[in-house]
């Protein structure tokens, strides 16, 4: 059965998670947050330093507290951050921390979703009050939430031949198999995606239907386009004509996105870097986005290019730069420390190139990590599925680990 026939999320928010979760980008938030988990006997290790990038990362990837606190620190009232409240607002019940003493702010906040809204510094008190009010909302006294949508990550290359289908097929199915979560893979490369190969399957039928005309997109589409990967992944994927140009709609990414997020926990996006500038709405509907480069003086340059566009961006997601098939020492490789120096941002991590288990992997038809999970880049690829899926406190011990030689 295909997982597009289930639904991603309990029915009602934080059935299955903790019952309190924090994010806070302070220390006397944070000290306020644990007063309240202790004095109720919540888990003080759910209180985490983080904001609302953070509290989005987990989206999909655990369940959801009956309750959290999100610390929205110095933001604004910007489209970015009322569609972060509310798509986790639709997960849990709400509380927002931040700087301003805005009314607008707290209306548009409230209004998108959050039972509260609390001007720092906060104490204890003030803080166990709002956590008692959204818990009302929890306990059915208030209306009830939209249904939660998942998370959304995307892969795209910097440049062709960077091995951007190898990295988000291998995510796709490591965060499928390690956190038992559905999971939607997305190929939207309808001419000459090979991610169908990949699985070594037939792409369904519809997907172009889907991105001409996104309108049409339901839960019957959905379950008739998908491919069954196993008991948490489902592929969509075609392989269209090559004298017929599939001609997306205007905003179709975007409104692609946005309902399979709503059947799956999580959407990962095999996404052509063209559709990056030609549909940059799409961005919206991402949480974290993968770009993937070799280490060619080629890759750097238009992983900056990227990066430069992506600046200029209203709905910038999370940002991800992976050097793929590194140690591979052919003419025209920069060193790993010289792309790392001349990159506009900092590089997440690096994969290693080994093309006998990138063969083999490509022969049996399964993403890399199932072909081979102790080589160096199965390791490599797990280390960045961690990454993105690990709590905000667990990614940065982990950067510093890296930093000092962990």
């Amino acid at each position: 059965m295909s997982l597009a026939k289930l639904k991603p999320v309990p029915e009602e928010p934080g059935d299955a998670g903790e019952a309190f979760a924090a994010f806070v980008a302070d220390d006397a938030s944070a000290q306020a947050a644990n007063a309240v988990a202790r004095q109720r006997g919540w888990d003080t290790g759910e209180v985490r330093h983080g904001d609302l990038s953070a509290a989005l990362r987990q989206l999909g990837i655990v369940p959801p507290a009956a309750v959290t606190v999100v610390d929205l620190d110095d933001a604004t009232a910007t489209e970015r951050t009322l569609s972060a409240v509310r798509d986790l607002a639709a997960a849990t019940r709400l509380v927002t921390l931040g700087t301003h003493n805005d009314v607008e702010l707290y209306r548009r906040v409230v209004d998108a979703g959050a039972a509260d809204y609390l001007v720092k510094p906060v104490d204890a008190e003030t803080l166990a009050d709002a956590v008692a009010r959204a818990e009302q909302q929890v306990s059915g006294t208030h209306a009830q939430a939209p249904a939660q949508r998942g998370r959304c990550i995307a892969v795209t290359g910097a440049r062709g031949g960077a091995g951007t289908t190898t990295v988000a097929a291998s995510l796709a199915w490591l965060i499928a198999e390690t956190h038992a979560r559905s999971v939607g893979l997305l190929d939207l490369d309808l001419q000459f995606g090979n991610m169908a190969l990949s699985f070594d399957v037939e792409p369904g039928s519809g997907l172009r239907e889907a991105v001409e005309d996104p309108e049409r997109v339901d839960e019957i589409f959905i379950d008739r386009t998908a491919v069954s990967l196993g008991d948490h992944l489902d592929l969509l994927a075609a392989e269209e004509s090559l004298d017929d140009v599939p001609a997306p709609g205007e905003h179709a990414v975007a409104r692609l996105l946005a309902t399979l997020r709503e059947r799956y926990n999580v959407t990962l996006v095999d996404l052509p870097r063209a559709l990056v500038a030609e549909q940059p709405d799409g961005l919206e509907q991402i949480s974290d986005l993968v770009i993937v480069s070799d280490l060619s003086l080629v890759g750097l340059r238009d992983t900056n290019r990227l990066l430069r566009f992506l600046s200029h961006q209203p709905g910038v997601p999370q940002l991800h730069v992976v050097a793929n098939r590194a140690g591979r020492g052919s003419k025209g490789q920069v060193a790993v420390t010289e792309f790392q120096r001349e990159l506009e941002t900092g590089l997440t991590r690096t994969v290693s190139f080994e093309p006998e288990v990138a063969a083999k992997a490509e022969m049996a038809g399964k993403p890399l990590p199932a072909a081979a999970a102790k080589s160096r880049a199965g390791r490599d690829l797990h280390r960045l599925m961690a990454d993105l899926t690990a709590p905000a406190a667990s990614r940065r011990r982990g950067l510093l680990a890296r930093l000092l030689g962990g």
